[in-house]
């Protein structure tokens, strides 16, 4: 009766609840991962710890990685000034990144101020 129970309140037919298929935490993490909506966090994370190896630490110090969205990054600047260190830094910045990073799939960078 007990097994009976269980079942109706799973929503599975009446039967031994051992058969039912298991699934692997491992094959579900990426999926729940990406319904939330958090794979591209999960890239940032990334760039964030390896900003100031790829900038340097002068520009590791005015510039913050903000977001990752359809593979281009958004990186906010303290000090306008450092947008044309940056603009002409950008070639070889986007190179380490795409080396250092390929799973984040960076394919452009964009630099705001604020």
């Amino acid at each position: 009766m007990r097994h009976r129970l269980v079942a109706a309140w799973r929503g599975v037919a009446d039967g031994p609840v051992i058969t039912l298929p298991t699934l692997n935490v491992a094959d579900l993490a990426p999926k729940i991962v990406a319904a939330a909506g958090l794979a591209d966090r999960v890239k940032l994370e990334d760039v964030l710890s390896a900003w100031q190896e790829i900038v340097g630490d002068l520009l590791f110090k005015l510039t913050r990685p903000d977001s990752i969205e359809r593979g281009i990054l958004t990186v906010r600047l303290t000090q306008p000034s450092a947008h044309h260190a940056l603009m002409l830094e950008k070639p070889k910045i986007l190179k380490r990144l795409q080396t250092k990073l390929p799973g984040a799939k960076i394919r452009d960078i964009r630099f705001r101020h604020g």
